[in-house]
């Protein structure tokens, strides 16, 4: 966020290069974002198992590190480049599905007790993201309101309020995993698979 805050404050001055710098820090703090997210929730949902856990963190990482990567290339911060960029980011996001069912699988199906309790909350996180992420893609309330929302209520504001929420959302989810966790041991069965 701490990159976000920096592009807002410095994308006004009057060096096109120390704007596009500060964009792609902005773009970089994403990222940051999505691995913080995933690094808990893969660690935590893998716990009992070390196999899986260390190939999904190891794969979040690899498409962070692609996304790094992409981010040198010098047309990525152009406008020609915008759908792509959204597109990656989207898919990076998205792919965390694969892990949640592959972990909902091995935690023995959605009557297992660790799925009904984080299971929700998941699905609570991508529904703020994909909120988010729909005020950012659609330019709503501007595109109906030009010229009315453009001090407060903006959807790039509203991306800004709706994605801290979802980081404050996971955070507390992430503890209370990591209080479940510590609290019981491994199931034999689960940790052997």
């Amino acid at each position: 966020m701490l990159c976000s805050v920096g592009y807002h404050l410095f994308s006004c001055h009057r060096s096109e290069k120390t704007c596009r710098r500060w964009l792609a820090l902005d773009y970089a703090g994403i990222s940051v974002g999505i691995l913080g997210c995933y690094v808990p929730g893969i660690f935590y949902a893998f716990y009992c198992n070390p196999f899986w856990r260390q190939v999904y963190l190891l794969t979040v990482l690899s498409l962070i590190l692609a996304i790094f990567c992409a981010q040198v290339h010098p047309r990525y911060l152009s406008n020609d480049w915008k759908v792509v960029r959204m597109t990656i980011f989207c898919c990076v996001a998205g792919i965390g599905v694969i892990p949640a069912c592959h972990w909902i699988w091995l935690s023995e199906g959605f009557a297992s007790e660790i799925v009904q309790l984080f299971l929700p909350r998941v699905i609570v996180m991508y529904l703020i993201a994909g909120s988010a992420f729909l005020f950012y893609a659609t330019k709503i309330p501007e595109r109906y309101f030009p010229g009315q929302v453009n001090y407060v209520g903006a959807s790039h504001q509203l991306w800004h309020v709706l994605v801290v929420l979802m980081f404050y959302w996971w955070h507390q989810t992430a503890v209370h995993i990591m209080d479940f966790r510590h609290s019981r041991s491994c199931p034999a069965r689960i940790s052997g698979r």
